[in-house]
């Protein structure tokens, strides 16, 4: 591939992830990637508190970033660095993006099937844990903040 290429699927896949992986022809990967992308923009757009908005950048930047460096690297031809064979990578992906991560492992040879339903297990566990810890801290804090209505309605 040439030069333009390349930028074109680093750019693509950083503004929005997956595009990059579907430009270059890896469709598994840049459908999964949109989807990460999908749930990550509804949460931001249907956020009614500045500290969720706080809490998702960081997620943002996570898989924003991995992907334009993969895309860059597949369009220059080179080895992936951000694969399922690195398992610190899995497991730093499980432990930031959470469930957003569980594909990665589970396309993963590095795994057994015993870890990839135990990670998958404690991952989703460890979501629903501070889905509902930040529910709360976001409420406390919006009622400090003096904001009539909760920041989320259950």
């Amino acid at each position: 591939m040439n030069m333009k290429n390349k930028w074109i699927a680093l750019v693509l896949s950083f503004f929005v992830p997956g595009m990059g992986q579907i430009y270059l022809g890896d469709r598994t990967k840049g459908l999964t990637l949109l989807c990460v992308s999908a749930g990550l923009a509804y949460a931001l757009v249907t956020s009614r508190s500045l500290l969720n908005l706080i809490f998702l950048a960081p997620i943002c930047l996570f898989v924003m970033v991995p992907s334009a460096v993969d895309a860059y690297q597949v369009a220059m031809g080179k080895p992936r660095k951000f694969t399922g064979d690195s398992v610190p990578y899995v497991v730093f992906m499980l432990l930031v993006v959470g469930p957003f991560a569980v594909p990665l492992l589970w396309q993963s040879s590095k795994f057994s099937r015993f870890m990839k339903i135990a990670w998958t297990i404690l991952v989703i566990l460890i979501a629903i844990a501070i889905i509902l810890f930040l529910r709360d801290v976001a409420s406390v804090m919006d009622s400090l903040l003096g904001q009539d209505s909760p920041a989320f309605s259950f």
